[in-house]
């Protein structure tokens, strides 16, 4: 079958996500996996993945899901040469929520040393389903709903790889009092939540929770709580609230801050992303 077969080849975009899927080998260039993305894999078949020159890093079992990571510059390969195979794909491009951002700029060393990782759980493969299912649709799915998945994601890798390169600090946040802060911040998130402050609750000196802060989260308390203002920001304009209410709310400097900060993580100004948000509820009533 030609590699530029529209039946055989089928992309679907959303923001930073690029959705491939391809019936039949041998894969089209334009839907190998990229070197510059996190991609998700689920193939029909054994599949062979391999870098450089046809250099085996190993064998996605039939239906079971895999993480490639960036940089390496996979192919795809018949595990058997008389077994085709076909597969789905998620191109995954930043920026990216929490906790999926952390779990990514600190990949487990075991990932690295294989340049990819077979992830075992049936949750993930559900997740991927359903995602990749929606982002089918001829309507796409929202940005509300690509956020979500994203999160959903993250938190299963993060429980994947909870116990992976431990070591780099002696000392850790223990994970009650992670989320004895978390939770604080969550109820607290338009106030200033002054590193001070958390690190009372921490029971540890600021310097000292700044950096444990950091290597359990990959992020700054700053930084953390700027994403998850943002996340609750895309819930409230969602849900038909002003952005210039939205930004008092939830304890950005002005009007301004705040539409600067959601432009450059979500690529679109919150009075945009309100007025379409109406536009679709107004258009389901």
């Amino acid at each position: 079958m030609s590699n530029h077969d529209p039946k055989n080849f089928q992309t679907h975009t959303s923001g930073p996500l690029r959705l491939v899927v391809v019936k039949k080998d041998p894969v089209p260039a334009k839907a190998a996996p990229s070197r510059d993305s996190w991609t998700l894999l689920m193939a029909t078949a054994p599949v062979r993945i391999c870098t450089g020159e046809d250099h085996e890093e190993g064998i996605v079992p039939r239906g079971s899901l895999a993480l490639l990571l960036p940089g390496f510059g996979h192919s795809l390969k018949r595990h058997q040469p008389e077994e085709p195979f076909g597969f789905t794909a998620l191109q995954l491009d930043g920026p990216f929520p929490e906790p999926l951002l952390s779990i990514l700029q600190h990949p487990p060393r075991k990932w690295q040393e294989q340049s990819f990782a077979s992830l075992r759980s049936q949750s993930l493969k559900q997740l991927f389903s359903i995602f990749s299912q929606e982002l089918e649709h001829a309507d796409g799915v929202q940005l509300m709903t690509r956020e979500l998945f994203l999160i959903l994601l993250g938190a299963e890798l993060a429980r994947l790889t909870e116990k992976e390169d431990r070591g780099r600090f002696p000392y850790r946040l223990s994970r009650s009092t992670l989320q004895l802060v978390l939770d604080h911040m969550e109820a607290h998130l338009g106030s200033k939540n002054s590193v001070p402050d958390l690190a009372k609750l921490a029971r540890c000196t600021p310097d000292h929770f700044i950096r444990l802060f950091r290597e359990a989260t990959s992020t700054t308390p700053h930084q953390y709580l700027i994403e998850r203002r943002l996340q609750r920001a895309v819930q409230m304009l969602s849900d038909g609230e002003r952005p210039s209410d939205v930004a008092t709310s939830l304890g950005f400097y002005d009007a301004s801050a705040f539409t600067r900060a959601f432009k450059r993580r979500f690529g679109v100004p919150p009075s945009k992303y309100a007025q379409e948000a109406y536009d679709r509820l107004f258009k389901k009533s």
